[in-house]
């Protein structure tokens, strides 16, 4: 059985990759193409069911970072 996403950890990861590549919320959104109140709501794990995989792809590619490592719970 698939284990849930941890919503409020992959809002950390999400957090932690950005910064370490110099991105504010608005940029790394005007990047993968969502709006800058969704990717904070990203971060903070406030969404109620979880992450596109379109946008989960999109914000993984940007950030050069696995999608596995970001719903990853270590």
């Amino acid at each position: 059985m698939a284990r849930p996403i941890d919503n409020k950890l992959l809002g950390i990861k999400i957090s932690y990759y950005r910064k370490r590549k110099g991105y504010t919320q608005a940029q790394l959104a005007e990047q993968v193409n969502i709006s800058q109140s969704y990717m904070a709501k990203i971060e903070c794990g406030f969404l109620s069911n979880c992450v596109s995989l379109a946008v989960l792809n999109n914000i993984s590619s940007e950030l050069n970072v696995s999608i596995d490592e970001l719903i990853s719970p270590n």
